[in-house]
Formats: C-alpha cells, sequence, structure tokens
C-alpha cells in the first residue's frame, strides 16, 4: 500500500516527494503616476549672464507645495544691480517684473536688453516663447494688464543714467493677441513721468492706472515731482491721459520729524462696498531733504501707506506711513513687496533687508486694522549692517506671491535661491506658517526678481 499523500512505482519502493511549484515572479512596481498640478507658479531670474535671462517654472501641487520643473529663456537678458559682483539684490528695485495674463500667457521684462518676453502657458504648465518686443525705454521693470493692453514702465526714458535718484522714466504700451500671446507695441505712444516708477497697477474698475515712485522729490530730477503714487486715465484706445489725475505723498519733503521719504516700490489695489483702494511697500531709504542713503545705518523703519481712490483719481489719505516696527530706528530696513487676498481682506508686505513678511487687515474705509504691535508673523536672516559684506549671510526677501485660492503665499528668497511656501491660516487670516523651502539648482544664488502665480 503507498504512503498516504506519496505516489509509489510499480515496484512497490519508497514514496518520491515532487517539489511544490516555483512561486511567480514579483511583478514590477507600478509606474508613478503621472504628476497632477492644480497650478504653478514662475520665478524670474533677472540673469545679466552669457546665457541671457530666464524664468523657471514649479508646478503646484493641492498641498501648495511645488516641484521644479524647467527653465525658459527669455531670449533677452536681465540686468544686475550697481554691484557686478555677488551678492545681489532687488537690482531692478520693482514690482510685477513677471505677469501672468488669464492664465493663458506670461509676460516677463528683459531689463538689460530693453525688451519683453511672451510666453504661451502649456496645459502642463511648460512655457513656450511666442514674442519678444522691445519696451520703448530704457530698463523695463514693472508689467501690468488690462483689457487685452500690456503697460510697460521703463526705469529711464533716455538712457543717460547712473542711480536712481536721477532716473526719469516712462510708461508704453502694447497690445496681446488673445490667441497667440504675440505683442504688438501701440504706435506713438509714450508717457513721460517726472521720476522713477517701481510699479504698475490697473485699478479694479479698469479706469486708472496707478503708478509708483522711488524718487519721489529727489533733487538730482531736471523736474522733481513730489508724489510716490499717482494716477493716470486709461483711454478707450490703450493709451493714458498725458497728466495725472491725482497724487498721493505719505510723507513731505523737509519734515520736521526727519523722516526719511516714502521710496514706494510694491503697490496694490482692491474694491469693497463699490470704492476702491491701493496700498504702497515704502522702503525709507533717502533722507528727509531728498538724500541717498550711503549705508544701512541711515536707512530707517519700513512703512506702507493706503489710500482710497476717489470718482476722479485723486488719493484719499487713510493709513499713512503706518511703520512696521515701534519707532522709526528700530523696526525691519527696506519695504518691498505686497500681496493682497480679497478673501480676507488682508494683506502681506515684507522687507527686502530685513527679511520679515507683516501681515495685517485692512478695514471697509480702507486703513489698516490694528491688532498687534508690528505685524511680523515670519523672518528670515536680515542683513547686517555691521558686517564688512552686509549682504553676504543674508536671505533677501524679493517678489511675493498669492494662489487664486487664497490659501498659500509664496516668498522669493533673492539671495538664496529658492522659494518658500508658507500656508495662511484661515481663521486668522494674518498668520502664516512655512510649509516648503523649494530649492532647485535652476535658480541662481542672488540676484531673483519676479515672482507670480497661477491656477487655483
Amino acid at each position: 500500500m503507498s504512503s498516504c499523500g506519496g505516489d509509489s512505482s510499480s515496484g512497490g519502493g519508497s514514496a518520491v516527494v515532487v517539489p511544490p511549484p516555483a512561486p511567480a515572479p514579483t511583478p514590477p512596481p507600478p509606474p508613478p503616476p503621472a504628476a497632477t498640478y492644480v497650478g504653478a507658479v514662475y520665478a524670474g531670474t533677472n540673469n545679466n549672464g552669457p546665457g541671457g535671462n530666464w524664468v523657471v517654472g514649479f508646478g503646484r501641487r493641492a498641498d501648495g507645495t511645488l516641484v521644479p520643473l524647467d527653465l525658459y529663456e527669455t531670449g533677452g537678458v536681465g540686468r544686475a544691480s550697481s554691484s557686478s559682483t555677488p551678492p545681489r539684490l532687488n537690482s531692478l528695485i520693482a514690482e510685477d517684473s513677471i505677469i501672468a495674463v488669464n492664465d493663458r500667457f506670461l509676460l516677463v521684462v528683459n531689463a538689460g536688453s530693453n525688451d519683453v518676453t511672451s510666453f504661451r502657458i502649456n496645459s502642463d504648465y511648460s512655457l513656450s516663447r511666442v514674442d519678444v518686443e522691445p519696451s520703448g525705454g530704457t530698463a523695463p521693470i514693472s508689467l501690468a494688464h488690462r483689457n487685452g493692453v500690456v503697460y510697460v514702465a521703463n526705469a529711464d526714458e533716455d538712457g543717460s543714467f547712473t542711480a536712481p535718484p536721477n532716473q526719469s522714466g516712462n510708461i508704453t504700451a502694447m497690445t496681446i493677441d488673445p490667441a497667440t500671446g504675440a505683442l504688438t507695441r501701440i504706435a506713438g505712444f509714450s508717457l513721460s513721468l517726472r521720476g522713477r516708477p517701481s510699479d504698475l497697477e490697473a485699478t479694479p474698475d479698469g479706469s486708472w492706472l496707478l503708478v509708483s515712485s522711488l524718487n519721489a522729490a529727489s533733487p538730482q530730477l531736471p523736474q522733481p515731482t513730489a508724489a510716490e503714487i499717482s494716477s493716470f486715465r486709461l483711454q478707450g484706445d490703450g493709451t493714458l491721459a498725458a497728466a495725472p489725475a491725482g497724487t498721493g505723498m505719505s510723507t513731505q519733503i523737509g519734515n520736521a520729524a526727519g523722516r526719511n521719504l516714502p521710496n514706494a516700490i510694491g503697490i496694490e489695489t482692491w474694491a469693497t462696498g463699490g470704492r476702491q483702494f491701493a496700498i504702497a511697500a515704502e522702503a525709507r531709504t533717502v533722507s528727509s531733504t531728498g538724500v541717498p542713503s550711503a549705508t544701512f545705518a541711515t536707512v530707517q523703519t519700513a512703512s506702507v501707506s493706503t489710500w482710497e481712490i476717489a470718482a476722479d483719481g485723486s488719493f484719499l489719505p487713510r493709513s499713512q506711513d503706518f511703520m512696521l516696527g515701534p519707532t522709526m530706528t528700530s523696526g525691519p530696513l527696506q519695504a518691498g513687496f505686497l500681496v493682497y487676498s480679497p478673501i480676507y481682506s488682508t494683506f502681506w508686505v515684507n522687507t527686502t533687508a530685513g527679511a520679515t513678511i507683516s501681515g495685517y487687515g485692512l478695514n471697509a474705509d480702507g486703513s489698516i486694522s490694528v491688532n498687534s504691535v508690528n505685524g511680523i508673523v515670519a523672518r528670515g536672516i536680515a542683513v547686517d549692517p555691521a558686517a564688512a559684506s552686509p549682504l553676504a549671510n543674508a536671505d533677501g526677501f524679493s517678489d511675493m506671491a498669492i494662489s487664486a485660492d487664497g490659501r498659500w503665499l509664496y516668498q522669493l528668497v533673492g539671495l538664496k535661491g529658492r522659494v518658500d511656501v508658507y500656508e495662511i491660516d484661515t481663521l486668522v487670516a494674518t498668520n502664516i506658517a512655512r510649509r516648503q523651502q523649494a530649492t532647485t539648482g535652476l535658480l541662481p544664488m542672488d540676484n531673483l526678481q519676479g515672482l507670480v502665480s497661477i491656477g487655483g
């Protein structure tokens, strides 16, 4: 009798055990899912080296974090600061050097080659260069778009300048083809300014283009203006009225308090309750008599100011010279860039040298809501005025951007080659918490300028 469970030969020998079948090979892991992004962030390099200027794209995940995509050459050249060697911070001294048009096109200034590049934004958030158009001036630094027209602020009109105090710029205009993104200069239009522009913003109703001035009241200007912010009527043909409808200046030249002049850089506009408002970031780097600071020691605490924009384009002061620190000499230095959230009626302002981000709410009348000592909600590494090289270890906060859903704030760290990602507190909107430091070898380690967020 054969043994139980075994097999026997015909001759009745011992049982032979059959080995179990070999296990099936382990299947290969499934391929990683295709990257899914809800939007993108684009950072400018303002590169003036042999490789020319370029933009770096980041895919934006639903959790706000960023994934580097690629770099995209503009076909133009950026512009360095007065120093030809690193570190170089905020060389353009301007906001909105990169803007998105309807999330379909990305526009970038090339301040070293005096032109503007248009990219098509593809479905995967890569960029395809469409056009490069001369800016109609020297050193284009800021852009704005309204109703199919792109406005370009040039730092100087004739190219004869050595530094911001004696720069007197102009504004030109271009149409943008809604199908292709191609740019075409509006012939014969160039608006001369009596100062050096640093940002352009259209009002929400499309009636006015606002211009901030970096060097208002500078005695080095041939026809100095005393306006840190001006409004120009947007006309039906896309051009601007020749004269400003209104002007604003939070601090007057020769003031008794010895307060430095505003030196406005970034501006933002908003509307609520049928009224329109503007806010300006003020660097405070020029003395009350108009003399530029030779060192950081004479730069005063940064500030912001707000105005209501009247129906005739005039400016009605609301919060003026709202300091970002307790005194003129004890707060963070050089306010530069702003972002505004209509969801929370909140704004954030950073300081380039101080490496701070401050957040504040806005009241219905356009004034700033005061509910804390100084509103600082994030800090980086500030410049060290006492060091032999004050910028050597500094972060150098440059442009900021905010996601359309109001959940994520992005900070370009101009001297560290990265973008910091902050989550905005939905309960106390002024509060932010850093969630990522997005780094990539595609970004240089200094001279970075321009940041924009698109998508949901």
